[in-house]
Order: C-alpha cells, then structure tokens, then sequence
C-alpha cells in the first residue's frame, strides 16, 4: 500500500473496535486486501468482510459459494448487502450490538475500509441514517481524503478511510473493480480494447446495434472507431474518434449499462 495510505489505514485500526471491509461482491477475491486483514487479527480487532452490491449478482448460488470461501480464507464473518438499496444494513447493526456489548469502557468504535468505490461511504450512510454527519459519495473514485469520524448514536462512531489501492496493481483490474474511472486511466485505448476482448465482440456490437458482419471484418481498434461513429463521436473529416469510443464503451459498462 502506499505510505500515505498505509498510515491513515494503522491509524484505523488501532482506533477501531470492530473493522468493515468493504468488498465488491461481483470481485470478492480482487477488491480483498490480505495484507488489512492479518494486520487487523494481528492487532487482535474484530474483523467483518461485507460484500455489497449483491444485488448485481444474479447468480445468488454463486454469491452463496463466494461468501464460503471468503469466510474460510480470512477466518472472519462475511455477510452480502446492498448499501444502495439498505438490504442486509440490519445484519451489520445486530454484529455491531453483539461486539459493542463486550466493550465496559470508552466509545465503540467502527472503521470502514476498502477499495475506492465499493461502497464505503453509502455503507456508513446507510448504518447512520438522516441527520448524523452523512460521508459525500460519488461513482468517481477515490472521493475520500483523509480520515473521517461520523456518530451513530451516543458513544457509537464509524471511521472512513480513503480508498486503499496497493501498489503494483494494473490499470484494468483497478478499472474492472471500479477502483478508476475512466478519465483515470492512462492508456483508454488499450483498456477498451482489454474489455472487448473480455466480453466478446458479439455482446459489444449487439449493444452499440452494429451489423454483425460489419463487424465480423473488424478488429478491436477499428470497432472502437465504429463505436464512435455509432454514438457521433467523429473527428475531422467524418471519422469515428476511436479515443473517444473507447472512453464510451468504459463508462457505460462501469455504469453498468453494458454487462
């Protein structure tokens, strides 16, 4: 993890009772970070991995298996929720009551990590409710700063963190798991590409209503240029902006319009 990162994340959990990671359930394994978790059982601090967004995951049988091996492999309780939709929020609230019960002394306190744009900052949203400090939150990633303290009632606090990207990570696995948006990335083109590959042409021309055939004929970069023709996306001289597609393409399919 970055150095800056890394001192707000021990700062964390040395102030927290109970710690939330916070994971897509879409990429359970890809938005985990191990290192948190054995730093945080080091500490000897309770540990609760939350799978949100399960309501994108349609197969609830696999969303089931997910939270099996999750659960066996960071030795914590895992529980799915949608932060958006306040499905699952009372879970995490009665897990909280149960650990907050064994503290005599002194606040309880709560910190919520993980990946940017997970849902942290909906998450703590949903468990304080109206009125209580509500956390900005946005689809761009990496909105959160610093460390961030909200009440929940008398003597209950949440903590945000920022979003914690380890280094080393490559551009399109931060993209896939929403970690960046696509203003972010360095190389559009090639991510474009990448997720083409990823989803198949078919399922991508049947989207933008592009003639098979035509597309038959086109490699992956000349289909982003027929992506932007599509949407009137040109350049000089009536060309389809293929940068410009490929920015369209990233975006709907993190918007979640394309999947």
């Amino acid at each position: 993890m970055k150095s800056g990162f890394l001192k707000h994340v021990n700062s964390l959990i040395t102030q927290s009772d109970l710690v939330i990671e916070v994971v897509d359930a879409r990429r359970p394994s890809e938005t985990r970070n191990y290192s948190l978790e054995k730093s945080v059982l080091k500490n000897r601090k309770n540990l609760l991995i939350v799978m949100n967004k399960s309501d994108l995951v349609e197969d609830k049988k696999l969303l089931e298996q997910r939270k099996e091996i999750l659960s066996k492999e960071s030795r914590a309780k895992v529980v799915f929720i949608s932060a958006k939709e306040r499905d699952g929020i009372n879970m995490i609230r009665r897990e909280m009551g149960v650990i907050s019960q064994r503290k005599t002394m002194g606040d309880f306190v709560v910190g919520i990590i993980g990946y940017p744009n997970v849902g942290k900052s909906t998450l703590i949203n949903a468990l304080a409710g109206k009125g209580r400090g509500r956390v900005a939150t946005s689809k761009k990633a990496g909105l959160t700063r610093g460390i961030a303290k909200v009440k929940v009632t008398d003597g209950v606090y949440l903590i945000d963190s920022p979003g914690i990207i380890p280094m080393g990570d490559e551009e399109f696995e931060l993209y896939l798991v929403e970690s960046k948006n696509p203003n972010q990335l360095k190389d559009v083109d090639t991510a474009a590409v990448r997720l083409i590959q990823m989803l198949g042409k078919d399922k991508v021309t049947e989207f933008y209503g592009i003639d098979k055939e035509t597309a038959e004929q086109l490699d992956e970069d000349e289909l982003l240029e027929e992506i932007a023709k599509k949407k009137n996306l040109l350049m000089k001289g009536g060309k389809g902006d293929p940068l410009k597609g490929a920015r369209d393409l990233l975006e709907r399919y993190q918007r979640h319009e394309l999947k």
